[in-house]
């Protein structure tokens, strides 16, 4: 990867293997070759995570497939504690992905079925160009939409959380929807996922730099 982890790191990803959701996410990011640089440094008292991408605000040393950010203070946990939070930030890379290979085989003149089925799933999901997961919500738990307008309940996040809280049961996540709301996102995005690395596995091996 060009750069070097430190034991509590490795340790927290070796834990976080074991986990098949955590599992889709790397093996989906490896195939777009677009896995997150890793590292742990201090991110404040209330913060065990972060993921960085190029931009604006992020100093140029941010490479193309983003930094995941553990807090360093992590190394002095239990590293199974920290496996959701790395998982909730895996989903943010993902999602940034996901985006990228829909407008990818969007440009593409001639689609294949699967493609068309990736990009017709996509805009359930995610959305090409409403929040789509925010508008469920609405629908679905309009008073949880609500409370949550600013954050929890916003697309990119009720996606992260979603798979977070389904796959990892009390973690001691301050931020859990009403009970139907997470298992449906994460099954979701599971499936989306799912069709994605179909699609990256029909592509030539450039593709997704």
């Amino acid at each position: 990867m060009g750069y070097e982890m430190d034991a509590a790191l490795t340790k927290i990803l070796q834990k976080a293997s074991d986990n098949p959701e955590y599992q889709t996410l790397a093996n989906y990011l490896m195939s777009r070759r677009s896995m997150p640089q890793m590292q742990r440094e201090f991110l404040g008292d209330n913060t065990l995570g972060s993921f960085v991408t190029p931009g604006l605000f992020s100093s140029g040393k941010v490479p193309d497939r983003g930094i995941l950010k553990v807090n360093r203070f992590s190394e002095y946990q239990d590293p199974s504690t920290v496996v959701p939070t790395v998982t909730h930030e895996m989903t943010h890379a993902a999602e940034r992905q996901l985006i990228k290979q829909y407008y990818e085989v969007k440009a593409k003149r001639d689609k294949s079925d699967l493609e068309t089925q990736f990009m017709n799933n996509f805009q359930k999901i995610i959305g090409s160009s409403k929040p789509e997961i925010s508008n469920w919500l609405k629908s679905v738990a309009p008073d949880f939409a609500k409370q949550g307008e600013g954050y929890r309940s916003t697309s990119t996040e009720g996606l992260a959380f979603g798979l977070q809280n389904a796959a990892f049961a009390n973690t001691g996540s301050q931020r859990f929807a009403p009970e139907h709301i997470d298992p449906t996102i994460a099954t979701s995005l599971m499936l989306l996922l799912e069709q994605a690395q179909r699609v990256q596995n029909q592509q030539p091996p450039s593709q997704g730099r």
